[in-house]
């Protein structure tokens, strides 16, 4: 009952999102043929360009490969989406009831605080995950009809995994503040700050040699877009782990609501 209606009325962000995610791949995916038919001047404009810009977005000759285009021209973007999406779907099924103060009608029902807590955790994890297989399959059909030129479909599986982790685990986090703040402004403004934190913080760290200690502090090195197509590796392991921290800090977050007084 809790989850059909949890899963009813959060639908609508989680089409939106698809589909904007979608439209943005589906329009770059029939380019690559192009580009790749002129890889050579591609090669000699990516020679051409300022070391500065080169290692800020982390590109390389690497990057004339079908997945490589892909990465540079819709990874970025779809990893804000990711984090954007993933942070306002969080808030609107938790901290929206705080401030709607709905949840003071849920908890007059029958159901325990942590059977509450938990079935809107398992909303957001169908939606995360519904998100991250979508553009996968997407991704992989539209490379599949438009690229002729040989690719790698496990990296392109690696970019969805990839956003999988931002969903997971800056999901997890605004769960985390939405318990502590009850409050969307400050709840959203928090997650979304550390999420551009840690994004210019990698690209500094790439910049720059003496700021590369700081990427050790944010998730994008341990899911690097640039080494992945570099090395043509998936960085499985660390995404792993990722999940599991946002797994460990979701029951944080569940514990700490199982408690936590109802601000009025």
């Amino acid at each position: 009952m809790l989850l059909k209606k949890e899963l009813k009325f959060n639908y609508k962000p989680f089409l939106i999102w698809t589909i904007v995610l979608l439209f943005f791949s589906g329009m770059i995916a029939p380019f690559v043929d192009v580009i790749m038919e002129d890889a050579a001047s591609l090669q000699d404009f990516i020679k051409s360009m300022p070391k500065f810009m080169l290692k800020l977005f982390n590109i390389n000759e690497n990057f004339i490969t079908p997945e490589g285009f892909f990465s540079a021209k819709v990874m970025i973007m779809a990893e804000i989406f990711a984090a954007i999406f993933a942070v306002t779907l969080a808030a609107n099924i938790f901290v929206g009831e705080f401030e709607s103060k709905t949840i003071e009608y849920i908890l007059t029902k029958p159901y325990s605080r942590n059977k509450i807590f938990m079935k809107k955790a398992y909303t957001l994890f169908i939606y995360y995950t519904l998100f991250a297989l979508i553009f996968c399959i997407s991704v992989l059909w539209l490379f599949s009809i438009y690229v002729h030129y040989d690719y790698n479909s496990s990296i392109l599986a690696g970019f969805a995994l990839y956003l999988y982790v931002i969903e997971i685990l800056f999901g997890a986090l605004t769960i985390l503040f939405s318990v502590i703040f009850q409050n969307s402004f400050t709840t959203i403004s928090t997650t979304m700050g550390i999420f551009l934190i840690m994004f210019v913080a990698d690209m500094l760290g790439n910049v720059d040699e003496k700021y590369e200690w700081i990427r050790n502090l944010t998730l994008f090195k341990y899911i690097p877009l640039g080494n992945t197509v570099k090395y043509s590796k998936v960085y499985i392991g660390n995404s792993i782990l990722f999940i599991m921290l946002g797994v460990i800090i979701t029951i944080i977050a569940g514990k700490i609501f199982e408690k936590e007084d109802i601000l009025i």
